[in-house]
């Protein structure tokens, strides 16, 4: 009998739980989670990874944190945001490509189809709450999208369709959607950050959730000014006053838990989507910005884990991680088993977080996707639907074929081809203006 493609994947062999979750009371002993994440943060726009910003409150979390050097995101904003909500790869959940419902229609990400973490923690006695832009629904004709999803409250970018305000574009910007009311605020990435610190201090005597989709700038990233149209130095100081508004935000969140105590009983969990504009300047060898996307620089982001499941503060860990990873990580540290139906992609970091060096407990490989362009790396070697297979230990901007004097490297390509070759066919995209092409095999 030919085995299930979900339990050939590296270990995805998971082997699903019994499905049940710990009873509200027991979850009161579970830790408060803020998962932060951050448009267009690469590794070289944070201190701690050797950036010469100055990010001092990130630099501190990992101080005492763990700071993981191999992470994949997916190469575009909004896969990356459903993948990490619903632990799944693009292949299963449809979304390869960058696609903003509320500008660009469809039905948007589907509560009957897809259960969040969110909703899973909510069930399992957490209060939740999420702060930043959305995107993957459109707030405007869904409004009850985000409590179906699992957030109690919410204050984020209000979205509208450009058939509401076709004659000024810029006016669908101007408000927060706070509770099912619309809210309008000359500086909106404070008011999302006060909201935040309200909801986690009025929470202080049972555990949290806060989903934290950062919004920096007055717009979301893929409505603001085109960056492409400005001079690198224009480009390199407005992304440095981006990173000090963030990591000031960032600061103001972690102070407020400080003052509440809340601080040992906080799991902080910090992550980008994809390296910034500025950052893909550094790439002169490659003019395509889908091909430089679809690339080790392309996908590789920040990580930085604070909090009371970490033993041994201040590591370094190479283990390997990519956004499915969140999912099952959250459950286990807030005590919550995975349903039996759920089919879950990645593997929880708990025991790297522990300091676990057992191989068995940690992922041998990880995957990202851009439209029909799939890729799989280890811990040296990376390969792709293109047919491309590089070292990264010794080439990491993919210039270079691999030596043919390499006697490794022969297996290795072996090795991550048959993983590549298991992968699902795509499930086909949930939106009217794209069908993703199958991968090439």
């Amino acid at each position: 009998m030919k085995p299930s493609p979900h339990l050939l994947f590296m270990g995805l062999s998971l082997a699903l739980s019994p499905g049940f979750f710990v009873p509200a009371s027991q979850a009161a002993d579970s830790p408060n989670i803020i998962l932060i994440l951050v448009d267009d943060l690469g590794r070289g726009s944070v201190g701690c990874y050797g950036a010469n910003q100055a990010t001092p409150n990130i630099d501190q979390l990992a101080k005492t944190g763990v700071r993981y050097e191999t992470v994949w995101s997916m190469p575009a904003c909004t896969p990356n945001r459903v993948t990490l909500l619903t632990g799944q790869y693009p292949f299963r959940h449809g979304w390869t490509q960058h696609y903003d419902v509320a500008q660009q229609g469809g039905q948007g990400l589907s509560w009957q189809r897809f259960t969040t973490v969110a909703k899973l923690l909510r069930d399992g006695g957490y209060e939740t709450a999420i702060g930043g832009h959305w995107q993957i629904n459109a707030l405007g004709k869904q409004p009850d999208a985000l409590n179906q999803h699992g957030f109690h409250e919410y204050c984020v970018w209000a979205d509208s369709s450009p058939k509401e305000n076709k004659n000024d574009t810029r006016k669908r910007h101007a408000q927060l959607l706070v509770n099912g009311k619309r809210e309008k605020s000359p500086n909106r990435a404070g008011r999302i950050n006060s909201f935040l610190i309200d909801f986690a201090t009025r929470n202080r005597n049972q555990p949290f959730f806060i989903y934290y989709p950062m919004l920096l700038e007055s717009v979301p990233p893929s409505e603001s000014k085109n960056t492409k149209t400005l001079q690198p130095l224009e480009q390199i100081n407005l992304q440095a006053n981006r990173l000090a508004r963030m990591d000031q935000l960032i600061g103001n969140l972690i102070n407020a838990l400080d003052v509440s105590g809340q601080q040992k009983e906080t799991m902080i969990l910090l992550t980008g989507t994809n390296f910034s504009t500025v950052e893909n300047r550094t790439l002169e060898h490659n003019n395509e910005q889908a091909k430089a996307r679809a690339s080790d620089h392309g996908v590789r982001v920040p990580l930085i884990v604070h909090g009371p499941a970490v033993v041994s503060g201040g590591r370094v860990s190479r283990d390997l991680v990519d956004f499915t990873d969140f999912y099952p990580t959250l459950l286990e540290l807030a005590g919550l088993r995975t349903p039996d139906q759920l089919a879950l992609d990645g593997r929880s970091l708990v025991p790297s977080l522990r300091g676990s060096e057992d191989p068995y407990q940690k992922r041998s490989w990880i995957y990202s996707q851009v439209g029909d362009i799939r890729m799989i790396r280890d811990w040296e070697h990376l390969i792709d639907t293109n047919g491309n297979f590089h070292d990264l230990l010794k080439d990491p901007l993919q210039q270079n074929e691999v030596s043919p004097l390499d006697k490794i490297a022969p297996g290795r390509r072996q090795r991550l081809q048959m993983l590549m070759d298991r992968l699902p066919e795509d499930a086909g995209s949930p939106f009217p203006a794209y069908k993703p092409r199958h991968s090439k095999k």
